[in-house]
């Protein structure tokens, strides 16, 4: 008898991986995956959704106001207001304790008033609640914010935008206008909730001569090695700026004048003990630095940098590279 073939499990290749098989047979090339059958076409589109949403996260980009340039990501519904407590902090006076809030209602994006006292204005319209389209403005108090989508690369653009308005690039540290406005909320936040805010104001010793002896391009050395060495003692206490040419202002959340006097002295002996040195050149340049602290000295931030400076005019009266009171 002749020997019998059975061509339902022994299939006969083809060009390409593919196989042949008689009518019934289950038979799937190697490296082919199967087809996952959908089930549950709104399921789907869930995902999908969610899926998307992922990808495009919105953002408030604020286009007027003391906040101008500064860009807010928004993951989930966030509150707006002065209230330091809220999620997005804005610093104008016209703006409400706890203004509005940016609801994330799964398909759409809506802005609420929070009964505010100046209303939330969209679109030019007075609003209780709207739904936010791309490139809608919404007006809260004298702050214009303009709610936009953004996709990841977009994203990653607005956070380098972000890193270019706030911080110095020379010392790494907040420029003026960035701490400012973080020293205004937590001069808000202390008077709340009754705590405390130590500033130190810093001026370089020795820069002058290091310009005149070596060029300017040393002076600009020092002066970013020693932002660095402020933002590295400060770690998470506190945050700092450089005010202005040699110059650095440093803010202390939670820490009365004494404590932030002994953050000053540990500023002060990480400088003295930093090994400056350009194209093999050593250099030695010294800090003076000036504390006060918010209510024991000042009421507001203003008075604040007064008290400190006139702290760090004594210390450069005194004979410089020290920490004065």
């Amino acid at each position: 008898m002749a020997e019998r073939t059975d061509r339902t499990t022994s299939p006969e290749p083809l060009s390409g991986g593919v196989t042949t098989t008689s009518p019934g047979a289950r038979v799937r090339s190697p490296g082919v995956e199967a087809t996952v059958q959908i089930q549950d076409g709104a399921k789907l589109k869930e995902e999908l959704a969610a899926a998307l949403k992922e990808s495009v996260r919105p953002v408030l980009v604020v286009m007027g106001g003391i906040d101008v340039g500064k860009r807010i990501a928004i993951a989930g519904t966030v509150e707006l207001g002065r209230d330091p407590g809220c999620d997005v902090v804005l610093g104008d006076a016209g703006v409400s304790w706890r203004h509005a809030r940016i609801e994330d209602r799964g398909d759409a994006w809506a802005v609420v008033d929070l009964g505010s006292t100046n209303g939330t204005i969209v679109r030019g319209q007075p609003v209780r609640e709207a739904i936010l389209a791309p490139g809608d403005t919404v007006i809260l108090g004298r702050t214009v914010l303009r709610f936009d989508l953004r996709d990841k690369l977009e994203q990653a653009l607005d956070q380098e935008l972000q890193r270019m308005l706030d911080i110095d690039d020379l010392s790494g540290l907040f420029v003026r206008r960035k701490f400012d406005r973080e020293l205004e909320v937590m001069i808000q936040t202390a008077r709340s909730f009754g705590g405390c805010v130590g500033m130190l104001c810093m001026d370089m010793d020795g820069v002058k001569r290091i310009n005149d002896t070596h060029g300017h391009l040393f002076g600009a050395y020092v002066i970013g090695e020693t932002g660095r060495v402020i933002g590295r003692v400060l770690g998470g206490r506190g945050i700092a700026a450089r005010f202005g040419g040699d110059e650095f202002v440093a803010a202390l959340p939670g820490l009365d004048t004494a404590r932030a006097a002994q953050v000053g002295v540990e500023i002060l002996q990480a400088v003295n003990a930093h090994p400056y040195g350009k194209d093999g050149i050593a250099l030695r340049p010294g800090i003076s630095i000036g504390v006060a602290s918010f209510p024991a000295d000042a009421s507001d931030p203003v008075g604040l940098f007064a008290r400190a400076d006139q702290a760090l005019y004594r210390a450069k009266q005194s004979g410089k590279n020290r920490v004065s009171l």
